[in-house]
């Protein structure tokens, strides 16, 4: 069986406002193309970066890994603190989601926080 290491970290400010967040690893619950987990996170955290560049268009910085089972999304220095407020809204929207995907799935999806902007 697939170890699982499904990790979300998400990247906060010392004010808690979120900044961004890693979606990294497979969860393990189901082989690949079978996996509901992994599908759910992966939905999750791809609207969330379409949003942010698409919806409300604040300036962000992603990575997608397709091989490394990656993606992450940070707010760039040039996001404003309006900005910033709106992105709030996505971001925690997203948090709210993968916490309850965590609760159902506890050994296949675990979520970090990581103090920086």
């Amino acid at each position: 069986m697939k170890q699982p290491g499904n990790a979300v970290t998400f990247f906060r400010r010392p004010d808690g406002a979120l900044t961004g967040y890693r979606a990294q690893g497979h969860t393990g619950y189901a082989e690949a193309g079978s996996d509901i987990v992994c599908a759910a996170v992966s939905a999750l955290a791809q609207s969330t970066l379409n949003g942010l560049r698409s919806v409300i268009r604040v300036p962000v910085m992603y990575d997608i890994d397709d091989q490394a089972a990656l993606l992450e999304a940070r707010l760039t220095p040039e996001a404003d603190e309006a900005q910033v407020a709106q992105a709030q809204i996505l971001l925690q929207t997203l948090l709210k989601g993968l916490q309850a995907i965590e609760r159902s799935y506890p050994r296949n999806v675990r979520i970090f926080f990581e103090e920086r902007r």
